[in-house]
């Protein structure tokens, strides 16, 4: 008689996971439950062919957590080494695009290549108007005595 196996862990859908190489590294260990939910909704985007194209929009992130918690975790993602950035977003609706990245494993050493959040996203605008500023006009100016 010849009797077939059954496979007992059959999967449906996608299937995203992390190795135990990455569960027990330092750079995993720092990161805050968001941000490990988050990796796992970046590794659920992944496909197998597009692992430096992937579109994470706020609109997406706004259906698991608040977009203030997105973007700390997004952060916490690319300086730990999980991931980088593609390409910039922002401009005419564009999506950024994200890629997985393996410079999580050199995390701690001197070879880890830190990455500052603050040269790759830099803020639109730094200059943030006051009341009084010259550019509000007069309607905030303060009543002289007389």
């Amino acid at each position: 008689m010849n009797k077939k196996k059954k496979n007992k862990f059959k999967y449906e859908g996608r299937f995203a996971g992390i190795t135990y190489k990455q569960k027990e590294s330092k750079a995993f260990d720092g990161l805050t439950i968001h941000a490990k939910w988050l990796y796992l909704e970046f590794r659920f985007k992944y496909n197998g062919e597009n692992e430096h194209n992937i579109i994470f929009t706020y609109q997406d992130a706004e259906k698991i957590m608040s977009i203030k918690t997105f973007i700390k975790s997004r952060n916490q993602l690319i300086e730990r080494g999980f991931i980088d950035v593609v390409r910039r977003g922002g401009l005419e609706k564009q999506p950024m695009i994200y890629g997985l990245s393996n410079r999580w494993k050199k995390y701690g050493t001197e070879e880890f290549i830190k990455v500052k959040i603050k040269d790759i996203l830099p803020r639109m605008y730094k200059i943030r108007f006051k009341r009084g500023h010259k550019f509000m006009g007069n309607q905030f100016k303060e009543k002289e005595n007389l």
